[in-house]
């Protein structure tokens, strides 16, 4: 391995129970200097867990996590590096800014305990704080700021530090909706510009596709995939990966003769895909996006796509489209955009194109 593949962190079979209970179940995964890395699940997965135990919070029951090379923990060699000796830096969901110190004060506090001089700190602080648009507040008092400049705040001195990590657990999710739209483009535009390597923890896929360089997508206490944004979007390796990120239509399928039967086994439809199959396994679950598949009132449908008709069963409006449930042949149901004339109840063409069609084993 040469020096430019090396990772910054690197995880090997890390393992983590809480009585007996197991929390993480053998996780690992490579992190590469200026990554942002998202580590991405619904409740219980895992993730805040993983994020401690990098963190040195907690201590790993088993495997090893390892920082440019040298084990920080590694409890089979009796190795754990106390969370003061990484050089990490951590922003909290509850922003944990000290109310009896000023901005400025909250901000050079961690400068302070490294030694810094006066007026070191002041201008590492003037720097973070212009990165965060927060200059102008140097001298108010947390109390005095909204949600989201007080995170602004806790982010501003997580940076001042200079850590070789920046962790961030869940930091956006005690702001509003509107507030937290806002501020995770800007929170995204800042990591890039810094260039920290950064590990973030959230349930919510709209946060990793804005932020991330790579998405760890976890389940269960184990890392069910992990690949940029688009990869695990365009192309997941798993039935919970295709259902948890995005909106998916999930068809159990056999093939037989080059024909697809399409269903669960007591009605299954034959249907031709062509273009097609000729890789698939021979059943499992074909996946389609919902964004891929259009409902149509017409016949003249465009020769390279994938056509079946059925019965609209639903239309619901979502403000900028039109949601439509087509029930086919055997019972298959599945849900696309449509043109605002579909009326449920009528027959109608569900269109797709074959190479929008990812097949899945488990």
């Amino acid at each position: 391995m040469t020096h430019d593949d090396s990772p910054f962190l690197e995880a090997r079979g890390l393992v983590k129970s809480f009585g007996s209970e197991r929390v993480l179940r053998g996780v690992d995964f490579r992190i590469r200097p200026g990554e942002r890395l998202v580590l991405l699940g619904p409740s219980g997965c895992g993730k805040t867990t993983l994020l401690n135990l990098i963190a040195g919070m907690l201590e790993a029951d088993a495997g090893e996590l390892l920082c440019e090379g040298s084990r920080i923990d590694a409890p089979a060699h009796g190795i754990h590096q106390p969370m003061r000796r990484r050089g990490f830096a951590m922003v909290f969901q509850d922003f944990a800014l000290w109310p009896h110190m000023t901005v400025a004060e909250n901000v050079a506090f961690g400068l302070k305990m490294q030694g810094l001089s006066r007026s070191e700190r002041s201008e590492r602080v003037r720097q973070v704080l212009t990165m965060v648009q927060m200059e102008g507040f140097a001298d108010r008092s947390p109390s005095r700021l909204s949600g989201g400049q007080q995170q602004r705040v806790s982010i501003a001195r997580a940076l001042a530090v200079r850590p070789r990590l920046l962790l961030l657990d869940e930091p956006l999710s005690a702001l509003d909706a509107r507030l937290r739209e806002d501020l995770k483009g800007e929170l995204a535009t800042l990591l890039r510009q810094s260039g920290v390597t950064s590990v973030y923890v959230t349930h919510d896929q709209s946060e990793a596709f804005t932020l991330a360089s790579r998405i760890a997508l976890m389940h269960e206490g184990r890392i069910e995939q992990i690949g940029t944004p688009e990869e695990v979007y365009a192309n997941p390796a798993s039935t919970f990966a295709a259902t948890f990120l995005g909106v998916s239509n999930l068809l159990p399928y056999s093939r037989e003769n080059g024909h697809f039967l399409l269903g669960d086994r007591e009605s299954l439809t034959p249907v031709v895909l062509n273009g097609v199959g000729d890789t698939a396994p021979a059943d499992g679950r074909l996946m389609v996006r919902r964004e891929a598949v259009t409902i149509h009132e017409g016949r003249d449908a465009p020769s390279d796509s994938i056509v079946l008709s059925g019965i609209c069963r639903r239309k619901d409006f979502l403000g900028d489209r039109h949601e439509a449930f087509v029930e086919v042949e055997g019972g298959v149901t599945l849900r696309g955009f449509a043109a605002p004339g579909i009326v449920e109840g009528t027959r109608v063409q569900v269109r797709f194109p074959p190479d929008a069609v990812r097949f899945l084993t488990h």
